[in-house]
């Protein structure tokens, strides 16, 4: 009964950790965990009275987003997004909307990072910066911009 008992109590913790590690666990090991910047987009960055508002999304369809992280260092404001395949349960569109309590009047960029990697998505100087290609027609065919 012993032995029993133990079995459980491995599979219930094995069970445990198998959703909760991929939702959580990633926080652990920082920014490496994030998603890569390039796989990022925002569609709205504002940075005023004392919050940074990121709306954006991942260009992968089946992802969902389950958290960020943030580092400010310098006048640079460095947000990770994480999405998961199988166990995003907030939203499973993949879009998130970001809101930081940080001093904004200090932020002078605000960069997308993870994988080692990071990518400027805004400025004081020139606002939004376009963080995803997109094709426009021109006569005849198709272009990117």
């Amino acid at each position: 009964m012993k032995k029993f008992f133990k079995t459980v109590a491995t599979v219930f913790v094995a069970i445990v950790l198998i959703f909760v590690l991929p939702r959580y666990g990633w926080r652990i090991f920082g920014f490496s965990r994030c998603d890569f910047p390039n796989a990022l987009y925002a569609q709205t960055v504002s940075v005023e009275n004392g919050l940074v508002r990121i709306k954006g999304g991942t260009v992968s369809s089946a992802s969902a987003y389950v958290g960020h992280i943030y580092s400010v260092e310098d006048s640079n404001l460095y947000v990770g997004v994480k999405h998961n395949l199988l166990l995003g349960f907030i939203n499973r569109l993949g879009d998130f909307n970001i809101t930081i309590s940080v001093n904004a009047a200090n932020i002078k960029n605000v960069y997308f990072k993870g994988g080692g990697n990071e990518k400027l998505i805004w400025n004081t100087d020139e606002g939004l910066i376009r963080a995803i290609r997109q094709a426009t027609q021109s006569t005849g065919s198709a272009s990117e911009d």
